[in-house]
């Protein structure tokens, strides 16, 4: 009986420490959730994620600059447009 116990005392602390770990890795920043300032020579400002970027500014690849985005603590990324 004391086996039983403590066995259901680990499996109940492992349950514990694994939901805690998915909630913590849920709730991280996603680098495509990122929202950045972007600046775009030929269209203005706008404020959005990278997607969002995509679909205001209507350009992703290409050779010429489309916009920049800058946000606090990662690289700067850069859209691009033939």
């Amino acid at each position: 009986m004391k086996k039983l116990k403590i066995s259901m005392l680990a499996l109940v602390f492992a349950v514990g420490i694994g939901g805690a770990f998915v909630q913590k890795i849920q709730a991280a920043p996603k680098f495509v959730d990122q929202v950045y300032s972007w600046t775009s020579p030929s269209q203005g400002s706008f404020s959005g994620t990278r997607q969002e970027a995509i679909d205001n500014y209507g350009c992703e690849t290409g050779a010429q600059l489309c916009a920049t985005g800058t946000a606090s603590g990662v690289p700067t990324i850069t859209l691009k447009k033939n």
